[in-house]
């Protein structure tokens, strides 16, 4: 049984908190009262109801000062603040606690209501409601609290007749004509200021992009005329000819190109002295340490002597010198010359060349395990004088399971890796080039792991690998390895009867040896959506040709390269997710994936690095860690007095559902289900019932729960606890559970309560 006393002991605190929040008004000056918010009415039926709703929001945030802020309905801070009392000393832990943690009272007296009325109308006009009219009042009750409430019609709001360009005989003047079929003031859209200004900046963006490198969005004006009748608008988009200057009008030129690429922070004159420039392709390298193969910048550039200045490329190749990963500021400067001639100078201050660093820390997984790690690691910025990131690193490390009521074996681990990477497509005899504004990476990789599981188990792996990355635009990242090459070599050490654990398909020796390709999209950049999307899908081949080429079969016919035997299957991983955020601190989270592993030829089953599992922190949230499943099968009551390590699958199929409550600051509520199980491509005799059969919907395992989520930022800590309420492999009911659920039986929250700690949301 649960004890009792902390949820006393919380029910106290929170009745304290009820009554002194409830005694705040007692502390107000004499003749004042607590000012709690504002209400607005919108009393006609003009604009449409959802409109209407968005209107009353829009105009409460007008309203000044703002309310004591809340949590939980509660005014947490001003109870605090009240708590502390009033002290004559200017320091001490109690003026802290009153001034820094608590909050002092926002009282009636501050409000100014004809100042809100007229920023009301204001921000009304602005919308197109220019027969909007406002009336308010401030109320207060018996309590000493006090509220204004502003009584809004807001009239019909106007739209949109035409637009129209007055154009003369200037270049300039032709330009913006050309592009105005873009225009954001289409007919019938309401008249609204943020668009006037919206489109004075497409404007300005078109225009940098055909050379017109002095110009801004204030040369532009914009005159409404709405006189016309039946609540139009017409707009007339004009250049202020009175204000324009001569290098506004005029088209720039790309001259000369100077990179420094050894600028010194300090403004010595010697710093950007051009004497000693080495000329290629077009541009000028200024590098006095020769630490840089010229032609390097020459691949990173997007502008070129004799181009017209473009805005767009500007942005592109100042973006390839940040991502080129090699210096840690990045500027640039324009200087006109003549009259319609521009030199641009770019000053690179580079990082240290070489860096050693040494990395540890606490680790959580997202099978339930914790641990430490730690890692050495040196770095070499510029290897070969091309920008080469070269990286040799050694570490290891321990973890263990903390949770669930099966656990698994302790886990050690050693690794060595080196890492190559260029900032551009590596490919031999081939000449691959871009003007992506985002740089492609090719890497080249040699790793070599050993892991040791309790005596148990000891792997050795050597994995050897050379791929790609590149993006496209801001939300879509591509990576594509045409070699991967990995050996694995398990050994048992004959000590499973003495832990009583079954490894299951654990076992895997041999090479992997094939391709992969994985696409990932995101629309979770720049500001708050309400909704968002998530796409990450990989294809993973391996020994088809060989396999193919050898009429390889894994019973009748098994084939060996270099004297062991090799992986065969197709691989393919969808993973997609949705966000509706309701609220700034409310979101609800959703995700399905699937994993199809079809091993062929030359395998019977995946190897076991390349199978799925389900349960764990980040999974089936309710179950113990990689032990749901497959199918029917029930990893911890199988007729034996063994349990397995872990259990694994050829093919998979999850879908989780999580709703996302921030309730004070960096504390935030999670309430979560989630469904899924594995499944075996080929029957096991060893895991009965785990073979996928067109029955697999019947066979999905269920958990619910809920969590704490505390967000510093750096790092958001995540603790929830869910339990089952379908077990698939329980025949009765139709495997589900709710009628066992008994949270007063000590021994039904050891087997079914599972609680997970990780770092990170789960998805």
């Amino acid at each position: 049984m649960f004890s009792r006393t902390p949820i006393k002991i919380m029910a106290l605190l929170l009745f304290m908190i009820f009554i002194i929040s409830c005694s705040n008004s007692r502390h107000l000056p004499a003749g004042d009262s607590l000012f709690k918010g504002s209400k607005v009415h919108i009393n006609d039926r003009e604009a449409k109801k959802k409109d209407r709703k968005v209107l009353a929001t829009n105009l409460v945030a007008q309203v000044r000062p703002k309310p004591n802020s809340k949590s939980l309905g509660i005014r947490l801070k001003l109870s605090l603040y009240n708590m502390a009392g009033n002290t004559k000393k200017k320091k001490g832990l109690r003026q802290w606690f009153r001034n820094k943690v608590g909050e002092p009272p926002v009282l009636a007296s501050a409000v100014r209501l004809t100042t809100d009325k007229e920023l009301m109308v204001n921000l009304m006009q602005n919308m197109g409601y220019f027969n909007a009219t406002v009336s308010g009042s401030l109320k207060t009750d018996k309590r000493k609290k006090s509220t204004t409430v502003f009584e809004v019609i807001t009239g019909p709001q106007y739209t949109i007749q035409k637009t129209i360009f007055k154009k003369d005989s200037s270049l300039i003047s032709r330009y913006i004509d050309s592009g105005f079929s873009n225009t954001m003031l289409k007919i019938d859209v309401p008249y609204n200021l943020e668009l006037i200004k919206a489109e004075r900046n497409r404007i300005d963006q078109e225009l940098k992009e055909k050379g017109y490198f002095f110009f801004r969005p204030d040369y532009l004006i914009i005159i409404a005329d709405t006189s016309i009748g039946n609540h139009k608008v017409n707009l007339y988009v004009q250049l202020k000819e009175n204000e324009i200057t001569d290098e506004a009008r005029t088209r720039y030129t790309i001259n000369d190109i100077f990179i420094f690429s050894d600028f010194k922070l300090r403004g010595s004159k010697e710093d950007t002295n051009k004497s000693d420039r080495v000329a290629i392709k077009g541009y000028y390298v200024i590098d006095n340490t020769k630490a840089f193969k010229p032609k390097l910048f020459s691949e990173m550039m997007i502008f070129e002597k004799g181009d017209v200045y473009n805005i767009e490329d500007q942005n592109a190749s100042l973006s390839r010198l940040v991502n080129i990963g090699n210096f840690k500021f990045v500027k640039s400067r324009f200087e006109p010359i003549g009259d319609s001639l521009l030199n641009v100078y770019y000053y690179l201050t580079p990082f240290p060349k070489k860096a050693l660093s040494f990395q540890s820390g606490v680790l959580s997984q997202n099978d339930n395990r914790a641990g430490v790690d730690g890692s050495i690691s040196w770095r070499n910025r510029n290897a070969f004088k091309n920008a080469e990131m070269l990286l040799f690193k050694i570490g290891g490390g321990f973890n263990a399971q903390y949770s669930g009521p099966v656990r698994q074996p302790n886990i050690y681990n050693l690794s060595a890796e080196s890492d190559l990477t260029f900032p551009r497509f590596e490919v031999p005899f081939i000449n691959l080039s871009t003007d992506s504004r985002y740089l492609p990476r090719t890497v080249i990789k040699l790793k070599y792991n050993y892991e040791s599981e309790s005596n148990l188990l000891r792997i050795n792996s050597y994995t050897a690998s050379y791929g790609f990355s590149w993006k496209h635009g801001l939300h879509t990242e591509h990576q594509f390895y045409p070699v991967n090459f990995t050996y694995v070599k398990t050994d048992t050490l004959g000590n499973a009867d003495r832990f009583n654990q079954l490894y299951g398909n654990l076992i895997f020796n041999g090479i992997i040896i094939g391709s992969t390709y994985e696409f990932n999209y995101h629309s979770q950049t720049g500001l708050p959506k309400t909704h968002s999307f998530y796409f990450d899908g990989l294809i993973d081949l391996a020994g088809n040709a060989l396999g193919l080429a050898e009429n390889a079969n894994y019973e009748h016919n098994p084939k060996t390269l270099l004297g062991t035997t090799y992986a065969q299957y197709i691989k393919l991983q969808p993973d997609f997710r949705y966000y509706l955020r309701f609220s700034p601190g409310s979101t609800l989270a959703s995700r399905i994936m699937a994993g199809i592993g079809i091993p062929l030829g030359n395998s019977g089953q995946l190897p076991n690095v390349k199978e799925f599992w389900a349960g764990g922190n980040s999974d089936l949230r309710g179950f113990p860690s990689r032990l749901v499943g497959p199918g029917t099968f029930n990893a911890y009551s199988n007729g034996t007095k063994s349990r397995y390590i872990e259990t694994l699958g050829d093919l998979k199929l999850e879908s989780n559902l999580e709703l996302r409550q921030r309730l004070y600051k960096f504390i935030g509520l999670g309430l979560f289900v989630d469904a899924g199980n594995i499944w075996l491509y080929h029957n096991d005799p060893l895991l009965p019932g785990g073979a996928f059969t067109s029955n697999f919907y019947n066979q999905l395992a269920a958990d619910a729960g809920f969590g704490l989520r505390f967000d510093f930022k750096i790092l958001i800590l995540r603790l929830d606890l869910g339990m089952p309420i379908r077990e698939p492999w329980v025949t009765q009911n139709g495997g589900w559970v709710f009628n066992q659920i008994n949270f007063s039986n000590s021994t039904w929250r050891k087997d079914n309560l599972v609680f997970n700690i990780a770092i990170g949301y789960p998805f």
